[in-house]
């Protein structure tokens, strides 16, 4: 790595941290945000990890469900494949937000890289991009491992009103 690179901070994996970076971020947010599912606490399991590879560990936050990889620090540099160079941020780091792939065993994982001041660099694969109807931890782990599909909230009759029907399905509604 030349002088001109951005640096990665990156430590060993703290799930504690995480979830302390976590509340800090939450807490920044508004607190009428719709986005956010109140009822969600945040949690972060940690997974089995193959040798010499990225620690895994899932995270479910009022916003996401996420799986956050740490690089193993036994290894000189994070095992990632980007088409552009990477840029840093204004202190030099590696800057959060880039999409990279992180090599894992057998597969390449679309990734984002991410910094906190907790927890330093780790990168972020995105399984849920909103928990607002879910009602626990281990409801969100089962809909992101396929074990449980999302459920729809019922439809109201507006929402059957605004929807474009043919004339011979308009008396369908009313049967």
């Amino acid at each position: 790595m030349n002088n001109d690179s951005p640096r990665w901070e990156c430590r060993w994996p703290d799930p504690v941290g995480l979830k302390v970076a976590c509340e800090r971020i939450l807490q920044s947010r508004p607190a009428d945000d719709p986005t956010l599912n109140r009822r969600m606490n945040i949690r972060v399991q940690m997974e089995n990890s193959f040798p010499n590879a990225p620690i895994p560990a899932l995270l479910v936050t009022p916003w996401a469900v996420e799986r956050v990889f740490w690089h193993d620090m036994s290894r000189p540099e994070p095992p990632i494949r980007h088409a552009m160079p990477l840029t840093a941020d204004p202190d030099g780091r590696v800057a959060a937000g880039q999409g990279v792939l992180l090599e894992y065993p057998n597969r390449l994982v679309p990734v984002l890289t991410a910094w906190e001041p907790e927890v330093g660099h780790h990168f972020i694969e995105i399984l849920m991009n909103s928990t607002r109807d879910l009602d626990s931890f281990e409801e969100a782990i089962a809909v992101v491992s396929g074990k449980k599909a999302t459920s729809r909230a019922n439809q109201s009759v507006a929402d059957h009103l605004n929807k474009s029907i043919s004339r011979r399905n308009l008396l369908g509604l009313f049967g």
